[in-house]
């Protein structure tokens, strides 16, 4: 027996982490070998009745890889994971912390945020990601799993300089675009280009599949609306003050094209909070819509897959749409811009200015299927070539 510890944040109620967990384990079952999975976050949790995996905590983590008598395999599961730190990993935790984290700015000017987050969470690396095997005596292999890293620069690698090393030295090493890939080429680092792990859903997780498992509310709207309604989302963060703007854009497509809007949050967690944006946008809206609050990633999933067009701020909400060949807007977020501008279509390869909404909506509905299929099959074809790799550092 394989023993696989994956970890990442999936012990927060967040779409697109707690796709990889799922991903990972499906894709590495298809190889028929026998391993055993277990899943970590900072803290224990359960997110069963949300579609996630439950979570051990940290330091069950760091136990497991300091017991060389019963040696693992860690994979680091994906996400912007590559200049993650401590406290930005807390903030999504902890309301209090998130407050504090706002400042980091600030407040690194007179401590190191980082290094008090560290001890308040025990952890054993400078940085929660950043470690190979020689850190722990258990550890047979570290893989990095089509990793983001669209804001890295050489300062961050400056400021954390045993970070180029420790890149060299892990086991597997891919990363999901092409500014990443850059961003690394950069600084001396090197790593292989693969999509999001997310993108194989489809492949796992069939509309027949989905439609066992989602709210009886939603499969009312589908039933009634396939293929007919926007799909809408959008995070706090990114579109504070902008939300009129965004407002007018769907308004147009309702007004102009008689297109349904459907509002659901993808992101619920601290510093995301969709939800909360979306409530607000809702108020502004003229148009008529329908708000589904989506307490499980199945509905948001089939919610995607049955859609006109995804238009949303969420790498994840993209990627999603991309897996069931979907029309999809992004908007304007870096690390959605750098995925679109490695894997979109021709037509549709950047995350676009808030006020192009109902221009671009134009422009993603005329792409042929035939296009989307393209492009996903592309994914596809290159994410099992990543899989490969990985399977090899796992049974060798």
């Amino acid at each position: 027996m394989t023993k696989v510890l994956i970890i990442g944040a999936f012990d927060r109620y967040n779409y697109g982490d707690l796709l990889f967990p799922l991903v990972i384990e499906q894709q590495l079952n298809t190889y028929k070998k026998d391993f055993k999975f277990e899943f970590f976050g900072l803290i224990k949790s359960d997110l069963r009745k949300a579609g996630g995996p439950p979570t051990e905590g940290l330091q069950k983590f760091y136990e497991k890889c300091s017991d060389p008598n019963n040696p693992v395999h860690v994979i680091i599961a994906g996400g912007e994971a590559l200049g993650v730190t401590w406290n930005s990993l807390f903030a999504a935790l902890n309301p209090f912390f998130q407050h504090i984290n706002k400042r980091h700015v600030k407040l690194n000017q007179l401590i190191d945020l980082n290094l008090l987050t560290k001890k308040i969470l025990k952890g054993k690396t400078t940085l929660p990601f950043a470690f190979d095997k020689s850190d722990f005596p258990g550890v047979l292999s570290v893989t990095l799993n089509s990793l983001g890293g669209s804001g890295l620069d050489q300062k961050f690698f400056d400021k954390y300089d045993f970070l180029k090393s420790k890149l060299e030295h892990v086991d597997y090493f891919a990363v999901r675009d092409r500014v990443t890939l850059a961003n690394l080429k950069a600084c001396q680092v090197d790593a292989d280009l693969c999509p999001d792990s997310a993108i194989l859903m489809s492949e796992f997780y069939p509309v027949e599949y989905l439609q066992r498992r989602i709210t009886a509310e939603v499969k009312s709207y589908v039933d009634a609306n396939k293929g007919k309604y926007v799909f809408v989302q959008i995070n706090k963060k990114t579109t504070k003050g902008h939300v009129k703007t965004i407002a007018s854009g769907l308004d147009e497509i309702y007004t102009k094209d008689n297109v349904p809007l459907c509002l659901c949050p993808i992101g619920k967690a601290l510093d995301h909070d969709d939800q909360i944006a979306l409530q607000q946008l809702g108020k502004i809206l003229k148009s008529p819509h329908t708000y589904f609050d989506a307490f499980n990633i199945w509905d948001i999933m089939y919610l995607i897959a049955n859609s006109k067009c995804y238009i949303g701020t969420s790498l994840h909400g993209a990627i999603t749409a991309m897996s069931y060949c979907v029309p999809h807007v992004g908007l304007k977020v870096e690390k959605l811009g750098a995925y679109l501008a490695t894997w979109g279509t021709a037509e549709n390869h950047r995350s676009i200015e808030f006020s192009e909404i109902y221009s671009q909506f134009q422009v993603v509905t005329s792409v042929s299927n035939k296009d989307l299929k393209h492009s996903r099959d592309v994914q596809l074809s290159e994410i099992r070539k990543g899989f490969d790799k990985m399977a090899k550092v796992l049974t060798k």
